[in-house]
């Protein structure tokens, strides 16, 4: 019976070594998933930034050309109002007026374009960084829970931990794919 006993302390211990090693080799994997989902998050929030930003140019960039485009036509009306102008300055002037209203209605359509292009990547690169920090926080619950299992030596944690690390790391993995 003791010899028993004998055999399969080294057996245990084995087995409880093999498993410690699985669990710090689970909790790496896990932390370099977790590592770069937050350098994504991170970069796709800058991303998101500049793009509202580079928005908000484009669209106070759009105001200021509307506004011009507005006085050409407030002038152009007032120059239609008033009769003590010559016909042939009127008409020079008015054809002026005209094409530079017309010039500034093609460019404000380029420029709204630009702004809602701008717009567009602001909202891919929110979802992006959405996503990535969700992966991020199913990663760290994981990891906390696998170090748990390496602590208190109940391997419970350690599935648990497993299958929550999965998700993060899925949801990492498919969202990196989104992205290419």
């Amino acid at each position: 019976m003791a010899d028993e006993q004998t055999k399969e302390e080294p057996k245990k211990k084995e087995f409880s070594e093999r498993v410690t090693q699985l669990i710090a080799l689970s909790a790496l994997f896990l932390a370099i998933c977790a590592t770069f989902a937050s350098l994504k998050a991170g970069a796709y929030g800058n991303k998101a930034i500049l793009a509202q930003n580079q928005a908000s140019d484009g669209w106070s960039y759009y105001q200021a050309k509307s506004l011009k485009e507005n006085t050409y036509k407030v002038q152009l009306d007032h120059m239609k109002m008033n009769p003590s102008l010559d016909a042939e300055a009127k008409a020079k002037t008015t054809e002026k007026y005209k094409s530079t209203i017309e010039r500034y209605k093609a460019e404000e359509k380029e420029i709204s374009e630009k702004a809602k292009a701008a717009e567009s990547l602001r909202d891919k690169s929110l979802a992006f960084q959405g996503r990535f920090a969700e992966a991020l926080t199913y990663l760290q619950i994981a990891i906390l829970l696998v170090s748990l299992a390496a602590l208190v030596k109940h391997i419970y944690f350690w599935y648990i931990g497993l299958g929550i690390g999965s998700v993060g790391a899925y949801l990492f993995i498919s969202t990196l794919i989104d992205t290419l």
